[in-house]
């Protein structure tokens, strides 16, 4: 065929700036809810350590610089931005994420507390967690992502220096390094967006120039293809490398709280602990949003039974429900449908997630009916319930009934907006019904798969927590602050913990320990091209006997979930809450 020259537009460059500038003020919401979060577990922590003024002057110096980027997003809502006034959006951002950038930097050398380590810890995991999210949200420009993270780490590393001991010049090392992974990881977002975008206004432009010529536009599909599974390969990898520090953080922090005993430290590791969950909270609902606002989530429907997807969400919510004083019923189901698995699990996991949030006694309960050809799944809680007139608004970003305060304890308001994204995904429909003070009850239709449903059996019980005593657990994990994480947390608990950091040492390992482990815990993506299951068949083929084995992820490829399926075990993914860990260590090594 002969080959066909596309015309280019001259201002191509201008439209991909166009378009990264657009995409940061449709996150505007975003960032500046998550930055008023961090502000405020900041604030709530140091409280009893500094002087109150002092945190309100810095908390109000950061909510003005919000608001008035707030009035940008109303005011880019109301008139959005063209080319001809690319440049003053640009800067306006630039300047507000400087400001940013400033007071956060302002944090680290103010609420620096020399004498208290627990105090320093939080602060740390406050300032790298906001730089961590700002990878999605700012890093679309260059400018504005390092006038902001250069600074926010830059005063930690000055300030962690200038105290002169060993220890704090540690501190300084790890965190330059953090900063520098941050920037690479921010610079290569940045360019496979670049590249991304820069491709699909050459693709526009060669469609609307070949709309006659079949061939060419097939050339064009799958170029841009090419770029969204860059894009989604890009995801993944950011998944991981944002997930792993998040993992280590909770371990680390509820190993602290087995610790503790006296009254104010255990107080103390209580805040560290909800301020932890809460980060972790955060920053899976912003990748969420942000997967789903890119694009990057396309659903692959297939036939399969709710069975061990019902058996699934038991195992790993029943215990986040005891802790709460809740009963969660899971009534199991062999019903065929069609759908995305993994998309649904994710609805499902947001419901109940919520029904327990939102109920302060009795009870939650997961059911499967059949109507006509469809399925319908359903979840019912006796909750606090929601009045008539917000019905529609529960599902909006950010909205939260009967919590005026912002207690983060109780989540952002993401999680409803999630679910509705993800059923019209899907196209599956979406129902609720809810009475104030009575609770409510969640329902999703699924089409009915062409199989016969096998009859459901007797409802397992749940399991009763156990002791780890005695028991031995290799864990497998090539990030030493996880090894040491998963040792405290684990030892804590009374198990004896062998720790590897590659398939090499896991096979030195069990050559050595004088009976098979009663459990390997395995990070999926290990160093050298080496992956979490060659580990788990090596001390397999070493005792010549089915080892239980969990397999831990900072991927959601759906790929992961059948390979652990073969390999027959369970699949964790990261950040790990440790009520989760535990219950599911419950379940494995009982079984």
């Amino acid at each position: 065929m002969k080959s066909i020259t596309v015309p280019q537009p001259a201002d191509l460059e201008r439209q991909v700036r166009l378009e990264k500038v657009r995409m940061m003020y449709q996150q505007m919401a975003t960032s500046v809810t998550g930055t008023m979060v961090g502000v405020a577990l900041l604030v709530g922590v140091l409280w009893s350590v500094q002087p109150p003024a002092l945190l309100l002057a810095w908390a109000a110096c950061m909510g003005a610089n919000q608001a008035w980027r707030l009035m940008l997003f109303l005011r880019f809502r109301r008139e959005n931005i063209a080319l001809d006034s690319l440049e003053g959006w640009a800067r306006r951002w630039l300047i507000g994420a400087a400001i940013s950038g400033a007071v956060w930097a302002a944090a680290g050398a103010l609420f620096f507390v020399s004498d208290s380590p627990l105090h320093q810890m939080v602060l740390f995991l406050s300032i790298f967690a906001i730089t961590s999210v700002a990878v999605p949200l700012l890093a679309a420009h260059r400018p504005s992502f390092y006038i902001f993270v250069i600074p926010t780490l830059g005063a930690l590393i000055l300030r962690s220096a200038w105290e002169g001991e060993p220890l704090h010049l540690l501190l300084a090392f790890i965190t330059t390094s953090v900063l520098l992974g941050i920037l690479a990881v921010g610079r290569k977002y940045n360019q496979l967006l670049t590249e991304s975008l820069r491709t699909r206004f050459q693709n526009e432009a060669m469609a609307r120039h070949l709309a006659t010529q079949n061939a060419e536009l097939e050339r064009a599909r799958n170029t841009a293809e090419m770029a969204s599974r860059a894009k989604t390969q890009f995801f993944a990898a950011a998944s991981h490398d944002l997930r792993q520090p998040l993992h280590a953080m909770g371990l680390f922090a509820a190993a602290l709280a087995d610790k503790a005993r006296d009254p104010e430290v255990r107080n103390m590791v209580d805040s560290i602990n909800a301020s932890v969950d809460a980060l972790e909270s955060l920053f899976n609902e912003l990748l969420d949003i942000s997967k789903i606002d890119a694009g990057a989530i396309r659903p692959k429907h297939d036939c399969f039974s709710l069975r061990p997807l019902l058996e699934r969400l038991r195992l790993d919510f029943t215990e986040e429900a005891r802790l709460k004083g809740l009963k969660l019923r899971v009534r199991p189901s062999g019903a065929m449908v069609c759908s995305d698995a993994l998309l649904l699990e994710r609805v499902l996991r947001n419901l109940i997630n919520n029904a327990i949030r939102y109920t302060p006694s009795g009870g939650i309960l997961v059911g499967v009916r059949r109507r006509a050809e469809r399925w319908r799944i359903e979840v019912w809680d006796t909750g606090i319930g929601i009045p008539i007139q917000q019905h529609e608004k529960v599902f909006e970003e950010f909205y939260q009934i009967g919590n005026v305060e912002r207690d983060r304890r109780k989540g952002l308001g993401l999680g409803l907006s999630i679910v509705r994204r993800l059923a019209e995904l899907l196209e599956h429909p979406l129902a609720m019904r809810s009475r104030e003070q009575h609770g409510t009850v969640f329902a999703i239709e699924l089409p009915a798969a062409c199989a016969q449903p096998p009859a459901p059996g007797p409802a397992p019980e749940a399991l009763p927590p156990t002791g780890l005593d005695g028991r031995l657990i290799l864990v497998v994990d090539d990030e030493e602050s996880v090894r040491e994480g998963m040792q405290a947390l684990l030892g804590g608990w009374g198990a004896e913990v062998v720790a590897c950091a590659g398939v090499a040492d896991t096979v030195v390992a069990a050559n050595k320990l004088p009976r098979a482990p009663d459990l390997v815990i395995a990070d999926y993506q290990l160093g050298q091209g080496t992956a979490g299951p060659d580990a788990i068949r090596a001390v397999r083929a070493r005792f010549g006997g089915q080892v239980p084995a969990i397999l831990i992820t900072g991927s959601a490829s759906p790929l992961l979930a059948g390979e652990a399926q073969a390999l027959g075990c369970h699949l964790l993914l990261k950040p790990v809450m440790p009520a989760k860990l535990r219950s599911l260590l419950n379940a494995t090594l009982l079984a």
